[in-house]
């Protein structure tokens, strides 16, 4: 009695389960995309005041794609498909203040627009535009508050390639 009642319990928690819409991310990219299929990602366009933002999402994006399954990253002319964008813009505003209304955190948010190309066809696979946005702390130390920053903005281009990737391989 009691093993009967345990299967059914264990039968009543498969079939939620397998209800609910979960299906691995690497088989999703190969009914996508292919087996062994490959992109290359050129440098954004940087729109904004800030050197070097696009250098920093392109190692960022390299890195995600190199990590995951599915696409691999190769060279231009011998590529299925093109990720190209733009960084759009980047801001750095403050957040919070002291009791003496001296700026104790800032938030830098960076904004991307992303382009898929299958190169083949020049077809648009996917457009899209992501922002994110991270908080720092202030400080009186130029080097310190410049490092605080810098770090702001390679989480929120590891987060952006990380969003920009999800996105590609979503169903959409």
């Amino acid at each position: 009695m009691r093993s009967t009642f345990l299967f059914l319990i264990l039968l009543i928690c498969c079939s939620f389960a397998v209800g609910c819409g979960y299906r691995p991310v690497a088989r999703d990219v190969q009914a996508r995309f292919g087996e062994g299929e490959t992109i290359s990602i050129p440098i954004f366009a940087n729109k904004t005041y800030k050197p070097n933002l696009e250098n920093i999402l392109l190692n960022d994006l390299i890195d995600e794609f190199a990590k995951r399954r599915g696409l691999r990253v190769k060279e231009m002319d011998s590529s299925d498909y093109t990720l190209g964008g733009e960084v759009l813009t980047y801001g750095k505003v403050a957040v919070s203040y002291t009791g003496f209304d001296i700026v104790r955190e800032y938030r830098a948010t960076i904004t991307v627009t992303a382009t898929l190309r299958k190169n083949s066809t020049h077809r648009v696979v996917w457009r899209g535009t992501l922002s994110w946005s991270q908080d720092f702390p202030a400080s009186s130390d130029i080097a310190i508050q410049q490092n605080s920053e810098d770090a702001a903005i390679q989480e929120i281009s590891r987060r952006l390639a990380q969003q920009i990737y999800l996105k590609i391989i979503e169903d959409f």
